[in-house]
């Protein structure tokens, strides 16, 4: 985003070899006021400038780079990456340029020596200057870390969305809505310690993006390469997309590894004061905005009632018990799933992995615009609303646009004869066949759109 898209002034370092500031430029927020035009989320000082300086430019390399999809790359380059203000910590994420690499560095309170955090979503400027200053930034310089301007506007939404748009594409929205739930699903696999992570970065090919697909087994304090997947390995799918991790990999005392089912896997690298995450997706060739883990428990009749009972009590916590959020809010615990995807989706909610905790965000955008625009439910919903869905024995037949498919209830399951299912088999999420079926069960026959 250029700053004449979203920005007053150009993020910048400023300062001495001793002492410095590094002050990141905010564009429209969003935060427990409303939209607010370039809002200021903390400044103070942070507890280990060089870690913070390191996960920073990690988390914009991944902004920056494409691993695959490269005509994909053309058209939504020039990102930046977000911030959410969570009253005691700061979290900065981006997306790559193909949309198969989530990265998120967490400040955590540890990790600031000085400052009040506030509370708030928003883009912050991160340009080529700001990067290379930051790549000069050591351990022993004092840091002031200023996230937003001193001063702050208000603007009405409608006036604001008139006016200014925040340059979110529809595809990091929708990574959005599918990472913590990934997040959410992921069990450990394997840990490294200490010197053996920079050792088992640095064995890594050096080679164009994405890399080969390797899988690892691991062996006492590192990994072995092995040539086939067996019980205990862990499928690194696309060497090249753990490369910006290498920024941090001095300072990692811990490396945790989660799997997510279907290949997705999650990094998480300790820092001092700090946690670096990078979340791939089961191939370099797929995209998060693709992998529909959420449209199932979208299509459940009471995942809108549910979602907004469970946002009236979430209140930019920083950390969400989704049991004790149940137990306020009444809201039965087979329902909580289904309200969080909702949420999820919505752009409303991002998940700790390590803690196991949820926490509030608000993205910048037209959360209610965004759940309408999934495609797979736009087009169930308009299959049902034109009596495609039919009832047939134990089974149904949806009638599609050039031919009939088949869905039928196996174990529990809903299996359906189209080539998407044949293809994914349910990996990528429910077909529009499924969904429209789901639909039908539950009785929604009403376009929501």
């Amino acid at each position: 985003m250029s700053a004449a898209a979203g920005y007053a002034a150009r993020s910048r370092v400023e300062g001495t070899a001793e002492r410095g500031s590094v002050q990141l430029e905010t564009a429209l927020g969003r935060t427990p006021s409303g939209l607010v035009e370039r809002p200021s989320f903390f400044s103070g000082f942070v507890s280990r400038p060089d870690v913070a300086a390191a996960a920073l430019l990690a988390v914009a390399d991944v902004a920056g780079t494409t691993y695959a999809d490269f005509g994909q790359a053309k058209r939504v380059a020039n990102l930046d990456p977000v911030v959410t203000a969570s009253g005691d910590q700061l979290r900065f994420e981006s997306f790559s340029g193909c949309n198969g690499v989530h990265a998120r560095f967490d400040l955590l309170p540890d990790g600031i020596d000085s400052g009040e955090v506030g509370f708030g979503t928003t883009n912050v400027d991160v340009n080529q200057p700001l990067r290379s200053a930051l790549a000069e930034v050591g351990r022993s310089r004092l840091l002031h870390l200023g996230v937003g301007p001193s001063e702050l506007r208000v603007s009405m939404p409608e006036e604001t969305h008139e006016e200014r748009k925040v340059d979110l594409p529809d595809r990091w929205v929708r990574g959005f809505a599918e990472t913590p739930l990934l997040a959410a699903r992921a069990r450990p696999v394997a840990e490294l310690k200490g010197p053996s992570i920079g050792s088992f970065l640095g064995s890594l090919p050096r080679v164009a993006v994405p890399g080969p697909v390797i899988h690892l087994l691991p062996v006492g304090a590192g990994f072995r390469e092995v040539l086939t997947p067996q019980q205990g390995t862990v499928t690194l799918a696309g060497s090249s997309r753990l490369r910006a991790a290498t920024r941090v990999a001095r300072f990692a005392s811990h490396l945790s590894v989660h799997a997510a089912g279907h290949g997705t896997t999650a990094w998480c690298f300790a820092l001092p004061g700090g946690r670096l995450t990078l979340l791939l997706s089961p191939g370099p060739f797929r995209g998060f905005s693709g992998e529909g883990t959420l449209l199932e428990l979208l299509a459940h009749p009471q995942a809108e009632e549910a979602g907004r009972r469970l946002l009236e009590h979430l209140h930019w916590e920083p950390s969400i018990d989704h049991t004790a959020l149940a137990r306020e809010t009444g809201v039965p615990a087979e329902l909580v799933e289904a309200g969080l995807a909702w949420l999820s989706a919505s752009g409303r909610l991002g998940y700790d992995l390590p803690e196991g905790r949820w926490f509030h965000r608000e993205l910048p955008v037209d959360s209610e615009a965004v759940l309408r625009r999934s495609p797979r439910l736009v087009s169930a919903r308009a299959l049902l609303d034109r009596g495609a869905v039919a009832q047939v024995g134990g089974g149904w037949t949806v009638r599609g646009s050039d031919l009939d498919y088949s869905v039928t209830a196996e174990g529990g399951l809903l299996r359906c004869t189209c080539r998407w299912e044949t293809e994914h088999h349910g990996s990528r999420g429910p077909c529009k066949h499924l969904l429209a079926v789901v639909l039908s069960r539950h009785g929604q026959t009403e376009d929501r759109s």
